[in-house]
């Protein structure tokens, strides 16, 4: 049975136009290339394989040669999703090398220059999944072209136009990517969100979980938490809120909604990452980038407060949480210190609940690894 195709002209459950990632338009560009490449012709649209196992038919403006190879273009279209990189238009073009497929930075597409991100320092700012999805989608190609072509390496250089100038309106430059705007996306697929279709499915979360009569339910602000409680515990999906940055709209609604004389649960646990989840220690509880500072200042306190002055003057050396994970990993102290972390949190957010609920807190880095815990409780 062939995989289904994503329709993009039918709209989310929310009303909003679906759009397409940065990664899935290198994905398409760089298919388009090596098309070109291989057979000589210009597809006007190119199907590529999506790393949620479903495809989806993306537009090329242009496929053409090059001096080394082939080049493809295709504009990113991010729907009704109010995204910085909406009509950037992503080029990619594949050359033949000796063996393998490398990934370089062409124009207005970053480099990263500083540790604790989730490519190493160095490499151009193309996120894990899009190199898969990339590497994915030429290697199908390869695998069905004349034979000579089969065992062919392949440099894919990925640019962005007028990268370096969009950049400039996110993170990139204070988090150590220099040069242009990061390649990113983990399904390929933009699932716009209005900020009040957003809050009302953090409501149903809640109030289906509440529903379960468990003695506990889960919060977390991303999918970390769900796959870890789902997929290695056991956990039923409906008892695993995705409250995004709303944690506090979150905590209010669960109050609101919680009668102790009537609901089972005891106890809400609280797992991510704790670039998220630390912002709370401060009294953020709206932890978007545009509402509330970093949680690397809050952390770096506490470690003040643990450890020798040498050793919190490497820490301090951190540009982002993830970085500061690392070199705490290197230290040997990550372990204390993130568990003060998770109980800050953890009290935190009992203390938002007016100590109604037991809190337990789970943090975790990049990689999915267990790095801290704490409860209430304990």
């Amino acid at each position: 049975m062939s995989a289904p195709f994503i329709d993009l002209t039918i709209p989310a459950s929310n009303g909003l136009v679906r759009g397409i990632t940065t990664g899935a338009c290198a994905a398409a560009a760089a298919k388009g290339a090596l098309h070109f490449l291989i057979f000589h012709s210009e597809e006007k649209q190119m199907e590529i394989d999506l790393p949620t196992g479903e495809k989806l038919r993306v537009t090329l403006n242009f496929c053409r040669k090059t001096e080394q190879g082939a080049m493809a273009q295709v504009t990113k279209d991010a729907g009704d999703d109010p995204d910085v990189t909406d009509k950037c238009k992503v080029e990619v073009e594949v050359k033949l090398n000796k063996s393998g497929i490398h990934f370089y930075a062409g124009e207005g597409v970053g480099t990263i220059t500083e540790e604790g991100l989730q490519i190493p320092k160095g490499e151009p700012a193309i996120n894990p999944i899009p190199r898969k999805m990339i590497r994915q989608n030429l290697e199908n190609i390869l695998n069905d072209s004349p034979e000579p072509w089969r065992e062919s390496g392949l440099d894919v250089v990925v640019s962005v136009l007028d990268g370096e100038k969009i950049a400039l309106k996110t993170f990139n430059p204070r988090l150590g990517i220099q040069g242009g705007i990061s390649i990113l996306g983990t399904t390929g697929i933009v699932e716009p969100m209005s900020l009040s279709a957003w809050k009302a499915s953090v409501e149903i979360y809640i109030d289906v979980a509440l529903a379960t009569q468990s003695n506990f339910i889960v919060f977390s602000p991303g999918r970390w938490g769900q796959n870890f409680f789902h997929k290695e515990k056991g956990i039923p999906l409906n008892r695993i809120c995705l409250v995004s940055n709303f944690i506090g709209f979150a905590l209010d609604h669960l109050k609101q909604k919680h009668q102790p004389e009537k609901d089972k649960v005891k106890t809400i646990v609280f797992a991510g990452h704790p670039g998220k989840l630390a912002k709370v220690i401060d009294g953020h509880w709206d932890t978007h980038s545009s509402k509330s500072p970093s949680a690397l200042p809050a952390i770096l306190k506490i470690a003040d407060n643990i450890f020798p002055s040498a050793t919190n003057e490497k820490l301090h050396l951190s540009k982002t949480v993830e970085h500061l994970i690392q070199i705490s990993k290197k230290l040997f102290i990550s372990d204390i210190l993130f568990e003060a972390v998770a109980e800050k949190i953890s009290r935190a957010v009992s203390g938002y609940l007016e100590n109604s609920l037991e809190v337990e807190v789970l943090l975790a880095d990049f990689k999915g690894q267990l790095i801290g815990q704490a409860a209430t409780h304990e």
